[in-house]
């Protein structure tokens, strides 16, 4: 029997009632103007792209579309894969989602960094047992791996550092003795994770559903490390949006962007009184030749005339030479003593 045969009579309540708070959340935000940038179509339905991850966390958005739940209140929604929440709040700023399913550690990181990222509803919770959490468990098929202490040098695949998954790996290892410095972490996306354990690149993922499941059928098996290993019932997931900030032109998204990928500032700095002045002249400069003057600027902004177009009372007036011009130079001979 597959993991989606197994209890589904008890899972779909759950399901329905998870689509319809993503419905009040899309609802609320798409109807109040608070940001998004979705589009309404001709026929009045909100266009609405929302960013996921490819898991059993999304399977309420998916029963939402398919059951026409969106429809019914003006949303026409469709999804994205992304590689993880790390990767999906970047896409919201910059406008490419309108929603996002994040974790919340990556939420917690854009707030730090003073991205404006919000929470709409809770998306998924950890369950109470360490070794059962379709959300986020690790699995290993090696056989020299029998304990959380085991891990020690050994390769740890995660969808997305500077995420959930990293704090997961961090705070079992750290309850067991072991730093995070102990192992190495590297980035594979959820559906690469079952061929990568079976064939050993990696000693062990931080899997969730179905892929749980897909591994435990080459041989894999649970230790406890998972998101309810960090607390029985944690909320770890959540929808996010861009609030609605002032000025959300190019520039302004670009920032945001910036600060949620990490990225430093870029610093414009205000035109001084140098750039100013050099503006003006350059706007005399070209009235002038406008009006047939033959003014120019110079390099520098100076602004000069033709010697040849100068009036004639005032061209090389005899009384206005310099009183050393036409005198012979004499050499200067100097004696050191």
């Amino acid at each position: 029997m597959s993991f989606f045969q197994r209890g589904r009579r008890r899972r779909l309540t759950p399901l329905i009632a998870g689509a319809a708070t993503a419905v009040l959340g899309l609802t609320a935000l798409t109807g109040c103007g608070s940001g998004a940038d979705g589009e309404v179509s001709a026929s009045g339905e909100a266009e609405v792209k929302l960013g996921v991850i490819p898991i059993i966390d999304i399977a309420p958005v998916k029963l939402g579309i398919s059951k026409g739940v969106f429809a019914r209140h003006k949303l026409n929604v469709t999804t994205q894969d992304a590689q993880g929440g790390a990767a999906i709040v970047p896409a919201v700023v910059s406008g490419d989602f309108q929603f996002g399913y994040s974790n919340l550690v990556s939420l917690l990181v854009a707030r730090e960094k003073g991205v404006p990222v919000t929470m709409v509803s809770v998306g998924a919770r950890a369950s109470d047992d360490p070794v059962k959490d379709g959300s986020g468990q690790l699995m290993t098929a090696n056989p020299g791996i029998a304990k959380v202490g085991d891990l020690k040098g050994k390769k740890i695949a995660i969808n997305t550092l500077k995420g959930i998954n990293e704090v997961a790996v961090a705070s079992v290892l750290k309850k067991n003795g072991l730093a995070k410095a102990d192992v190495t972490l590297v980035e594979v996306p959820i559906p690469n994770m079952p061929a990568a354990l079976k064939s050993g690149q990696v000693d062990a993922a931080m899997l969730s559903e179905p892929f749980i499941t897909v591994t435990k059928g080459q041989g894999a098996r649970p230790l406890p490390v998972s998101y309810a290993a960090m607390g029985a019932n944690l909320p770890f997931a959540e929808l996010v949006h861009l609030q609605a900030v002032r000025g959300q032109e190019p520039r302004r998204r670009e920032a945001l962007l910036r600060r949620a990928e990490g990225v430093p500032p870029v610093r414009r700095a205000a035109p001084g009184r140098g750039a100013r002045r050099a503006e003006r002249l350059s706007e005399a400069g070209a009235g002038a030749q406008r009006q047939g003057d033959p003014a120019r600027l110079e390099p520098g902004g100076r602004q000069v005339r033709d010697r040849a177009a100068r009036p004639a009372h005032r061209r090389d007036r005899p009384d206005r030479q310099h009183p050393s011009a036409g005198r012979a130079v004499r050499p200067v001979t100097c004696r050191v003593t």
